[in-house]
């Protein structure tokens, strides 16, 4: 990649509001580098829980630590799939999700937390590759997602910032356990 439009972070307008929450939460660098780092942050801080730790719900919380992993699988492939058809050209509108059918409709219960974890890490580690291989102009890209415009590179970023407001949330959960 010759270009470095990949290290701009979105402006205001590359994305709806409710995902500037998740943008905030990326820390500086290089976007690729960044959604590359996340997975050795994923399997240190879930290396670490117990079997009994990752079923149990921490009040307020509504979710056990495995549906949290859950959550993330699917928002990681959600994202990622918004980001692959904008890249792409194909800008046909995307719905949104409710996260809790999501969650609701998938077992996460019987799969080890390190399985879950594993799954995790195989989608960040393709989209990671995907990343790599936009062209330049790509990054610039828009599409229509849940009803609002998004770029190509907000959608990068909210891939990292969605993990990293969500691992924000498990260590604070962790240190309480």
């Amino acid at each position: 990649m010759t270009s470095k439009s990949h290290l701009r972070t979105p402006a205001p307008d590359e994305s709806f509001e409710y995902y500037h929450n998740y943008i905030r939460h990326v820390p500086p660098g290089d976007i690729l580098d960044l959604a590359k780092q996340q997975i050795d942050e994923l399997r240190s801080v879930f290396d670490t829980v117990s079997v009994s730790e990752s079923m149990k719900l921490h009040a307020p919380y509504t979710w056990t630590l495995k549906q949290v992993v859950g959550h993330l699988i699917d928002a990681e492939r959600i994202f990622a799939d918004r980001l692959h058809r904008f890249a792409a050209a194909d800008l046909q509108p995307i719905p949104g999700m409710d996260q809790n059918d999501y969650v609701n409709n998938f077992d996460y219960d019987s799969p080890s937390l390190a399985n879950l974890v594993d799954e995790l890490v195989f989608c960040r580690q393709s989209n990671v590759l995907l990343l790599r291989r936009l062209k330049p102009s790509a990054w610039d890209q828009r599409g229509v997602a849940s009803g609002h415009s998004v770029s190509v590179r907000a959608l990068a970023y909210i891939l990292v910032g969605h993990i990293e407001y969500h691992m924000q949330i498990v260590r604070q959960r962790l240190q309480t356990a």
